[in-house]
């Protein structure tokens, strides 16, 4: 039986990273596997309508998870502020 993160490793090499729609921002980061639920309430809490998808995969290790915030561009400032201020631990990656 395989683990949890090999099928994640496997599935990632499958799917690639996701590509964002037209007129929205895909922002990469990671964060601290126990931050994920707060990260997802306060995307939606600051973009509502305007968060188009989020995808997660676990790191290597699982303690942090690769997060893929696909958001309209009227979102981005407040949602990338908001989250430097409630969740320090974040890393963020490149943003397309």
């Amino acid at each position: 039986m395989q683990s949890l993160s090999t099928l994640t490793t496997q599935a990632r090499r499958v799917a690639g990273p996701p590509a964002a729609a037209a007129g929205c921002c895909l922002i990469r980061m990671t964060v601290p596997t126990a931050a994920v639920t707060s990260l997802r309430q306060l995307a939606m809490r600051v973009c509502g309508d305007g968060l188009e998808f989020m995808r997660i995969a676990i790191c290597a290790g699982g303690q942090r998870i690769d997060v893929w915030l696909c958001v309209r561009l009227s979102c981005v400032a407040a949602l990338s502020h908001a989250i430097t201020r409630q969740l320090p631990d974040a890393c963020f990656g490149a943003a397309s």
